[in-house]
């Protein structure tokens, strides 16, 4: 069977085969050119021969393209980036945002990205990582709360464009050989954002992303951050193959989302401490308990950590989850 046909199966709950497990992380400083990137990933993939690739651009790599500056230094534990200058610094700036050539500037660095790694594990599933508008959005604006309170249809007009370009990422990154979407959320959560914010300006315009990309990718996986989560608003509204979240930090658990979403899960390794503190024995039981939960539920589970492993893990720690799945298979 092939690999991306077990990838499917298993998201639908009809893998009878073995369990499958996923493992990501941020390259810091290889993530600024596209060929460091793909040896990176081509790396981590040769030493922990997972079932799906997730490729992990630099985290502000949306908004380099309309003006943002990215600082060189990297967060210490996640290896993300931020902006050390915003280009929309005002309600203003947003008046003058333009759609954007995908196949230029940054964005293009992240498609020949995908083109490289295709070019060397062709059989391998990949998901590319897209952001939601409003997240983008986010990364571009320090002010943005207020700026959608004070000018809501300008920033709605904003969004338009915002939701044109991540849409066009999407089906280009498509088109370079990634096989699905790992599309990432910040703003399912209980923030300063109300649920009307939400709702306008996430749940509308990430459906239209959604709706415009669902039948070019074979999979669509949706990655909801944080805690405090609208996790059941998120299923009712966004119709994803898979879901992504902290599930080792915050509710739902691992069962109860089994109950509520009926697709697959990538789910049950706990990045932020399990394997951050490098305990061999905790990591197995870690890991040994995600996949019995997955055999008494259809097996619709993708072993796989809530966010970004730190850069902090060791490889030693990450070779412990991969060798318990390789040894399953010998």
């Amino acid at each position: 069977m092939e690999k991306l046909e077990l990838l499917l199966e298993t998201l639908k709950g009809l893998n009878s085969s073995y369990p499958l497990y996923s493992l990501w992380k941020h390259f810091p400083y290889d993530d600024r050119d596209p060929h460091k990137l793909t040896e990176a990933h081509l790396k981590f993939y040769e030493r922990h021969k997972f079932d799906l690739m997730k490729i992990s651009p630099h985290g502000r790599y949306p908004v380099v393209d309309f003006g943002c500056v990215v600082a060189e230094e990297y967060d210490p534990i996640t290896g993300s980036t931020r902006c050390k200058e915003c280009s929309m610094k005002s309600s203003h700036d947003w008046e003058s945002i333009e759609p954007i050539n995908v196949g230029e500037g940054e964005f293009g660095k992240q498609l020949q990205t995908v083109k490289l790694i295709k070019k060397k594990l062709e059989d391998l599933p990949k998901m590319m990582t897209v952001f939601t508008p409003l997240m983008v959005a986010s990364k571009m604006d320090r002010n943005l709360i207020s700026n959608i309170r004070d000018e809501p249809e300008l920033m709605k007009e904003a969004f338009f464009i915002l939701s044109e370009v991540m849409t066009d990422f999407a089906l280009a990154s498509i088109d370079e050989g990634a096989e699905g979407i790992f599309l990432a959320s910040q703003h399912l959560q209980q923030t300063e954002f109300t649920w009307e914010e939400i709702g306008r300006f996430e749940i509308s315009f990430t459906k239209k992303l959604l709706s415009d990309i669902k039948n070019k990718a074979n999979f669509i996986v949706l990655h909801v951050h944080g805690q405090d989560l609208f996790f059941k608003e998120a299923i009712e509204n966004l119709p994803v193959t898979a879901l992504n979240w902290h599930d080792q930090l915050t509710w739902p658990s691992i069962e109860e989302a089994l109950e509520l979403f009926k697709g697959g899960l990538l789910a049950g390794i706990d990045e932020t401490k399990t394997l951050v503190n490098g305990d061999k024995d905790k990591i197995k039981k870690n890991i040994m308990k995600s996949i019995e939960i997955s055999k008494n539920n259809d097996n619709r589970i993708i072993t796989a950590p809530g966010c970004v492993i730190p850069i902090t893990v060791s490889e030693e720690s990450i070779g412990a989850v991969s060798n318990i799945f390789q040894k399953m298979r010998t």
